[in-house]
């Protein structure tokens, strides 16, 4: 073994609960984060010596393994592991990694969030350091990109994002999210890639369109900050993004049809799909949810209709 792998000691092990999220709610493109009571449980062990040649031996559990391609996650978290430890390489064969989650991928729930967030923690706590939030998520917007979901994941509650304006870090500002409204995903059976559904936005923006985002945006950080469900049904609208994605997730505008005579605050794009989020006061959730159930039932392709709640809590390392 070589002399960078043994001078990090083994029979370390950290295990730890991040919670899945949603994003951008509408208007707050790459600003707004939500995180959800929806959770992966990973667990990494660092052996003596490595088991098998240079990669993690990595093991899938619970609905991430029936609802995902186990490959595709397992070389997510691999790929991750390896840019992480660019500098220690060889401390990628001793590594077990045990996940238990039901945050199915691809679906705008933040499950690669979700891994990103407990791989950099882990990986620096098993060389005995101990990085700060602000170190974290630095370092997690150079794999991801994006903040709002890693900071959702991190910090629980709704979070909001920017870069600095010297562009060393990411300014975050955890907003309390009120305890009777509720979230329901509805999931399709098809997954999207980020990538792609980026990859269809515009260069450029009408001004009056970038006028009400912001306008709702600032509406939506307001109405959750007073519990104002009015307020939060005019916020929860968007011109920058949703209008070019929707045709990959022709859920979103059916789902707005049939809720439209609905007791909901709004109807959004989670992430850049697949899913879709409902926004829900707590009174009024069954009605809903009943109704969701109806409409899923009538669909030719199979939907999870998903009851969540926010996670106040962001990532916790817990003991086993």
């Amino acid at each position: 073994m070589s002399q960078e792998s043994t001078a990090v000691a083994g029979g370390k092990k950290v295990t730890l609960v991040v919670p899945g999220s949603t994003s951008n709610l509408g208007p707050g493109l790459d600003c707004i984060g939500l995180a959800l009571n929806i959770y992966s449980r990973m667990t990494f062990q660092l052996l003596e010596e490595p088991e098998d040649g240079d990669k993690p031996y990595i093991q899938l559990k619970g609905g991430i393994a029936k609802r995902s391609d186990p490959e595709h996650q397992g070389n997510l978290i691999y790929h991750m592991l390896k840019e992480i430890w660019e500098h220690n390489s060889k401390l990628l064969g001793r590594l077990r990694i045990s996940v238990t989650s039901d945050i199915p991928l691809g679906s705008g729930l933040g499950s690669s969030s979700a891994a990103i967030v407990g791989a950099i923690w882990a990986s620096n706590v098993l060389e005995d350091r101990i990085p700060t939030a602000t170190q974290l998520l630095a370092k997690g917007c150079e794999l991801e990109g994006h903040p709002e979901t890693l900071a959702a994941s991190l910090y629980g509650n709704m979070v909001v994002c920017a870069p600095s304006v010297a562009g060393r870090r990411i300014v975050t500002q955890r907003v309390e999210w009120p305890d009777d409204w509720h979230v329901i995903a509805v999931v399709p059976d098809y997954t999207l890639h980020t990538a792609d559904l980026r990859a269809v936005l515009p260069k450029h923006v009408k001004y009056e369109d970038a006028v009400f985002n912001a306008q709702r945006t600032a509406l939506l950080v307001a109405a959750v900050s007073r519990h104002d469900e009015s307020a939060m049904q005019e916020a929860l609208h968007d011109r920058l993004h949703e209008k070019y994605r929707q045709k990959f997730v022709p859920e979103l505008e059916d789902l707005r049809r049939e809720l439209v005579n609905e007791p909901i605050l709004g109807c959004v794009m989670s992430g850049a799909g697949a899913s879709t989020c409902i926004f829900v006061h707590s009174k009024n959730k069954d009605k809903v949810v009943r109704k969701l159930n109806h409409w899923a039932a009538a669909q030719e392709k199979s939907h999870r209709i998903l009851n969540l709640q926010v996670s106040k809590e962001g990532m916790q390392e817990v003991e086993i």
